[in-house]
């Protein structure tokens, strides 16, 4: 029904493609069917002309088909960034993962090594001393045990080893799959936080996770371009409950966050990251620990339905009561003990 030659012809005239036709290029990567070349020539075809929202759906319809699941009955929260917004901060979102989970809710954080970023979630918790290749039934009793587990993209979505050299060619450019981790969580979390590098991506990811069953989500982008809620100026949010949009922006000074300058919180490779989440956990006073539980307080609000400054609070008294240093300790030593 559909070929290759086809769907590249209307690539090339910038032609949007339809939700069947993206789902059907990306199964034919994922299986392993296109050369190198042809991948990289439709990711950056894809890039040009910008993606259409049917193009991202047909692509998650194809990565979730083929994604190793994590059966989980509880409601599970994943908190995770696009990358690619060229910030050199350190890795925030994992950092906020482990201070909403001192809070009481169950975080199933989606991530990888990084790629366009100077740390991924991967890089982090590996250099921790975390196991990260745990199965899907470790995982699932991870996030029961502990109120966090992670799931390593490659252990969850084997088909994408066929597309990670052509993403590591194109890099530091960023793809359409950037924005595709985000809804393909493998434990098909219904609440989400999600950081994305620019606005327009921010209308992008917010029609694909209606059309795709997400119940509760914010998607975030700060105005000096983080895909993280900014300390430092105001972020813009799109709030989706059900299939029902609302915009609106977030200014971190109406909440008592404070800072001093936006390099305080950029690193240069993996151990600096590092050292500012043990510096975080550890509560010592910085802007990566101001940075971290305002976006664990999100995540916080959105899981428990409650105002942002009682789960500002709340990630305060987590971290002062070293509940939060506890937590990463205990899933560092739970993934090595499983």
């Amino acid at each position: 029904m559909y070929n290759f030659e086809k769907i590249i012809s209307k690539l090339h005239n910038s032609i949007n493609l339809t939700q069947d036709e993206a789902c059907y290029v990306s199964q034919q990567m994922f299986k392993g069917e296109l050369k190198e070349n042809n991948i990289i020539e439709v990711l950056s075809l894809l890039n040009s002309k910008e993606i259409y929202p049917d193009e991202l759906i047909g692509f998650a319809r194809a990565m979730r088909e083929i994604s190793t699941k994590v059966e989980i009955d509880e409601k599970v929260i994943d908190c995770c960034g696009t990358g690619g917004d060229g910030s050199g901060t350190f890795n925030i979102s994992t950092c906020a993962a482990f201070i909403a989970a001192a809070c009481d809710i169950k975080v199933a954080k989606h991530g990888n090594k990084a790629i366009t970023s100077k740390s991924g979630s991967a890089d982090l918790l590996h250099d921790a001393g975390a196991k990260i290749d745990l199965n899907p039934a470790q995982v699932s009793e991870c996030i029961k045990q502990v109120n966090f587990g992670f799931m390593f993209a490659p252990m969850h979505h084997q088909a994408m080893k066929n597309v990670a050299e052509s993403r590591k060619k194109i890099a530091p450019n960023k793809t359409i799959f950037n924005m595709l981790g985000p809804i393909t969580n493998p434990a098909q979390a219904k609440l989400q936080l999600i950081g994305v590098y620019d606005q327009k991506s921010m209308n992008l990811i917010a029609d694909a996770l209606v059309e795709l069953g997400t119940e509760r989500a914010l998607i975030l982008n700060s105005r000096d371009g983080m895909d993280e809620a900014s300390i430092y100026t105001e972020t813009d949010v799109i709030e989706i409950i059900g299939s029902k949009k609302t915009n609106y922006s977030i200014d971190p000074k109406k909440h008592n966050i404070t800072c001093s300058n936006i390099d305080n919180i950029k690193t240069t490779d993996n151990k600096s990251s590092l050292d500012m989440v043990f510096s975080v956990i550890n509560n010592e006073d910085s802007d990566a620990k101001e940075i971290s539980l305002f976006n664990a307080a999100l995540s916080v609000m959105l899981y428990k339905e409650i105002s942002l400054d009682e789960a500002i609070k709340q990630c305060r008294d987590a971290l002062d009561e070293y509940k939060v240093r506890d937590k990463f300790n205990q899933y560092i030593d739970f993934t090595n003990q499983v």
